[in-house]
């Protein structure tokens, strides 16, 4: 089981993320010179969605517990902070928490397509850049809704789901299925006779997020690729001024998204890989627990570091 120091290092983690990308915003919105145009705002998106899913992870301090063939997010009544949840409300978050993990891959692949089309001068960009903006955070925020439904519709608690909470979580915690909300993917079940049935519900809903986590790493992949050919193509052709703000944005927004890769999307693959061979423990989901709320903590610091700008102001303050 979970330790009970678990929650006290998701509540830090929280606290940290919140602080850090409020200085982020002003950084963006006070430091950031005229070159960065309006991808200032899309800067103040990722941090305000990333201030947001801190919050909601603060809150509800959620636990993912995995063992052998299934891998439920959970979230307990008593541990929720400030006041009282209700179950259906909790279970309503626990979806919620859901949609703004499936935000995470979007908002980076818009990231690079942006930047892309900045840094080839693109036509549609020149003439449209606001709308762009806006069409780029609708798409996130629709591609999220699309995971959280897909979450309330395939991982939603049902009877053999609830046995297997309640024996392996609820009941060794000192708790009551009334306590707890969850939603998870349950792999196989067991028939009258012990035969494992495949749960088809799961299989689909997870098989369903891995073409759309697919879609979003293809998508990275060639627009980052692109940038970096773009981005090479200004430094030997453009004023070093320009030259260098460009490669810092990129190189800044490269490793931006290598932390929720690595913190969340490589770790979720393989709790749901060894949940599917039937082969999980409890140690997989305490690791993703963990690095799931290190995220939007970590997620800001490459833009301290790596923008000159943001970097002399931390410095000069």
């Amino acid at each position: 089981m979970f330790p009970s120091f678990f929650s006290y290092v998701e509540r830090i983690a929280a606290i940290f993320a919140i602080i850090g990308n409020l200085v982020l915003i002003c950084l963006v919105m006070k430091k950031s010179v005229s070159k960065f145009g309006n991808y200032r705002y899309l800067m103040v998106y990722i941090s305000v969605y990333e201030i947001l899913f801190a919050i909601l992870h603060g809150l509800t301090v959620p636990v993912l517990v995995t063992t052998d063939c299934w891998n439920f997010l959970v979230m307990r009544v008593d541990k929720t902070c400030f006041f009282q949840i209700s179950k259906p409300f909790l279970q309503f978050l626990n979806v919620l928490f859901c949609n703004m993990f499936g935000m995470s891959m979007s908002l980076f692949a818009n990231h690079f397509i942006y930047r892309y089309m900045v840094l080839s001068r693109s036509k549609a960009l020149r003439d449209s850049d606001g709308r762009t903006i806006i069409f780029m955070v609708l798409f996130s925020i629709v591609f999220g809704v699309v995971w959280g439904l897909l979450a309330w519709d395939t991982m939603q608690p049902f009877p053999e789901a609830d046995q297997m909470v309640n024996e392996r979580f609820a009941i060794p915690m000192g708790l009551s299925l009334d306590q707890i909300a969850y939603v998870g993917v349950l792999f196989y079940t067991k028939d009258a006779n012990g035969n494992s049935l495949v749960h088809w519900p799961s299989v689909v809903g997870i098989g369903i997020q891995s073409v759309f986590i697919g879609i979003s790493i293809t998508t990275i992949l060639i627009f980052g690729f692109k940038c970096y050919q773009e981005t090479h193509k200004i430094s030997m052709n453009a004023s070093q001024s320009k030259a260098k703000i460009q490669s810092e944005l990129f190189y800044a927004l490269v490793f931006q998204t290598l932390i929720p890769i690595c913190l969340i999307h490589i770790p979720a693959s393989i709790v749901y890989a060894v949940a599917a061979m039937d082969q999980s423990n409890e140690y997989y989901g305490q690791f993703l627990s963990i690095s799931v709320c290190l995220y939007p903590a970590l997620d800001p610091l490459p833009n301290f570091f790596i923008i000159k700008d943001y970097k002399k102001a931390i410095r000069s303050e």
